[in-house]
């Protein structure tokens, strides 16, 4: 009888058979547990990261992109170990996973496995910008009774909720009920966060009733600010704008957005207050917020602004006075206003920005034609 052959069992050998999304599967669930090397290196920590959501785009199961993607978002904690300069482009990059995992979620047909894995998203939260993406999207991600069956099983587990995260877990709560409108869970939520009931909170929850459409509840909710300071006051009048506007008192609506910009004089402050005067009213705004408030370059939020209420006669003359500074500005950004006015028959000025965009701003010196 032959004697059966022996194998030597390799971890090494056994590691280089198994497939790239189990490979990736332990490096995620090791960072996640502490135990990974690479929480000691940052910039490998990084560059694994990044080449995984890479990988996990070539996968072809959506299944195990969505459960790859979780894991990738529950390392998001790491953001918060590295310096602040670097902190954006963690944030970025988990951002990018968060959009990702939305994408195929869209179009993932078992719903109850995309909402177990936001769920466990949800009750290990820690503050990460990634998940937050994902929260934000509930409603894009599943009909609308699945997602409610979701944010009020988390409500009912609030009590479960470790006190070192559960702020973070209400916050994910209080993003799911944004998502859907859904205003009592979203007060619920508020509530837990902040039952001392700040103007700040108060303001959120009106706001909240506000954007599912029961004005009674968020005028109520208004009338318990009591004398909003300056880092409240904004949003307050912004919201006492919004009402009036929503209940067709025009009078007060202009009254109030008058308030707000020449106490606030920011961009969307601007915005509303143009959007209900005359346009001669509006024009010469727009001149004196460009003259005394813009500054001495070009300013890419009232670029946008003028092309989003279609004043390109404005947007031309300004883009003629600052011309040179579009080449050190963002080029996504300004290829977008180009597109909405060639798309409005403006084809001239979305030829004058584009001649002037740089690709990577960054990497463009001034010309020097001394020699």
């Amino acid at each position: 009888m032959a004697k059966k052959k022996k194998f030597f069992k390799s971890p090494a050998l056994a590691q280089a058979n198994r497939s790239k999304e189990d490979r990736l599967r332990d490096t995620l669930t090791q960072i996640v547990s502490g135990e990974s090397r690479l929480l000691n290196r940052p910039d490998d920590l990084y560059e694994t990261i990044g080449k995984g959501i890479d990988d996990i785009e070539d996968c072809k199961d959506p299944k195990v992109q969505l459960e790859l993607l979780a894991w990738t978002l529950r390392t998001d904690f790491v953001s918060f170990k590295v310096d602040d300069e670097e902190k954006e482009y963690w944030d970025s990059l988990f951002y990018d996973a968060g959009t990702f995992f939305v994408e195929i979620a869209k179009q993932y047909e078992d719903k109850d496995y995309v909402a177990d894995l936001i769920h466990d998203l949800a009750v290990r939260h820690v503050g990460g910008e990634g998940r937050s993406v994902v929260f934000l999207s509930l409603e894009e991600v599943m009909p609308l009774e699945r997602a409610s069956k979701l944010l009020n099983e988390l409500v009912a587990e609030e009590a479960q909720f470790a006190d070192e995260n559960r702020e973070d877990v209400l916050d994910a709560i209080c993003d799911m009920a944004d998502a859907i409108n859904d205003s009592a869970n979203y007060a619920k939520a508020a509530l837990l966060k902040d039952p001392d009931k700040s103007n700040a909170t108060i303001i959120d929850i009106a706001n909240a009733y506000f954007m599912a459409g029961d004005l009674v509840l968020a005028k109520q909710w208004m009338n318990d600010v009591k004398n909003p300071g300056n880092e409240d006051e904004e949003a307050y009048l912004d919201l006492q704008a919004a009402i009036a506007d929503k209940e067709g008192r025009k009078s007060d609506c202009l009254k109030i957005a008058r308030q707000l910009y020449e106490t606030y004089p920011r961009i969307m402050n601007l915005g509303r207050l143009a959007a209900l005067l005359s346009d001669s009213e509006a024009d010469q705004l727009f001149t004196e917020h460009e003259k005394f408030r813009c500054g001495s370059s070009a300013n890419m939020e009232f670029m946008q602004l003028l092309a989003g209420m279609k004043r390109y006669k404005q947007l031309a003359d300004y883009v003629d006075k600052f011309e040179e500074d579009l080449a050190g500005m963002d080029a996504e950004e300004l290829n977008e206003i180009a597109d909405a006015a060639e798309k409005d028959g403006e084809k001239d000025l979305a030829k004058h920005i584009r001649d002037w965009i740089v690709e990577e701003p960054e990497e463009a010196e001034a010309f020097d034609d001394k020699d």
